[in-house]
């Protein structure tokens, strides 16, 4: 081979790598590469964990460009850092009413009418496997907006993402607290059945239903009754040899009262069920017994004044029982 041929098989071994280099740069940089496309600026509060450069930027799910640098910017005290977030538009993804393409500078008065009217930007996940996020812009009207840099024409506000918002409301739930209550709930309910007084209380208080059930079916009362009865079936005996209409009117009497009878032990059956299915309403309980007692001592009393003064049926109650 002579000198002049390796020469040139050099050169061209040479110019070739030049050729791969530069189309790899342009393959691998795109359009990108040699471009001067204009820089937003995004500040983020949190953290940005997940988010690298190259993450795409989306609205409303189209693809509208990428991050391009993630900085760190501390206070002068140091204990407050800022994170600011630079992406590029790509352009060609605008469009005008009629399908033309917007130039660059269009571009930008586009971004700052959407900013306007509502547009910020927000972390959101792209994958649960790979953790990886990207960056999400859509309308919030009517939230509030927030600005950091002096350029806000060249800035786009951001909000909390929804798991960020997330954990901060659950760091401001009272938890340390409610924890600390249901504790002293606990504590002092193994002390109240260790020490046997939850149990002395559901005791006593069947102890109070069985003593009401044993009142409603006193045999006393029920012969307190059954005088009554005569008593009332002998004053309508005399007073039907006077008056018609009184035979009528203690007739209906009599029924009241049997009927009331009646009612008394059917109450009494009542309460003896509900004693027997362990039923969980108190509440309803213990107003079966108050009204039961009341019933029962308005008996009593009936039938105490009319052994004493039976002839109030015919001429009204003088005074006090």
């Amino acid at each position: 081979m002579t000198p002049s041929r390796s020469k040139m098989l050099v050169g061209a071994f040479v110019l070739t790598g030049a050729l791969l280099l530069i189309l790899g740069l342009l393959l691998l940089g795109g359009r990108h590469f040699f471009s001067f496309d204009t820089e937003y600026v995004l500040y983020f509060d949190g953290s940005v964990s997940g988010l690298s450069i190259g993450a795409p930027v989306v609205l409303r799910g189209v693809p509208m460009g990428s991050v391009t640098r993630i900085m760190l910017v501390p206070e002068d005290s140091g204990a407050v850092v800022t994170i600011p977030v630079y992406i590029q538009i790509d352009s060609k993804r605008l469009a005008r009413g009629d399908g033309t393409q917007v130039s660059e500078d269009m571009e930008r008065a586009i971004i700052q009418r959407m900013v306007g009217n509502g547009m910020q930007a927000r972390l959101q996940m792209q994958s649960l496997i790979t953790g990886q996020y990207r960056i999400e812009m859509d309308f919030f009207p009517g939230v509030q907006q927030k600005f950091y840099s002096s350029t806000r024409e060249l800035e786009i506000p951001t909000q909390p993402s929804s798991m960020e918002a997330l954990q901060r409301a659950l760091n401001k739930l009272p938890l340390e607290r409610v924890m600390t209550s249901l504790d002293v709930i606990m504590a002092n309910l193994a002390v109240a059945m260790g020490d046997g007084k939850l149990h002395e209380g559901i005791a006593a208080f069947a102890d109070t239903f069985a003593q009401a059930s044993a009142v409603l079916r006193n045999t006393e009362m029920r012969q307190t009754l059954a005088r009554m009865m005569e008593r009332i079936s002998g004053a309508a005996e005399v007073v039907s040899a006077q008056t018609p209409e009184a035979i009528v009117a203690f007739r209906d009497a009599m029924r009241a009262a049997a009927d009331a009878a009646g009612q008394m032990q059917r109450a009494a059956v009542a309460v003896q069920n509900i004693l027997g299915k362990d039923s969980s309403s108190m509440t309803d309980m213990r107003r079966l017994i108050q009204e039961s007692a009341a019933a029962a001592r308005a008996l009593r009393e009936f039938a105490s004044m009319l052994e004493r003064n039976p002839e109030a049926l015919l001429q009204g109650r003088k005074g006090k029982y």
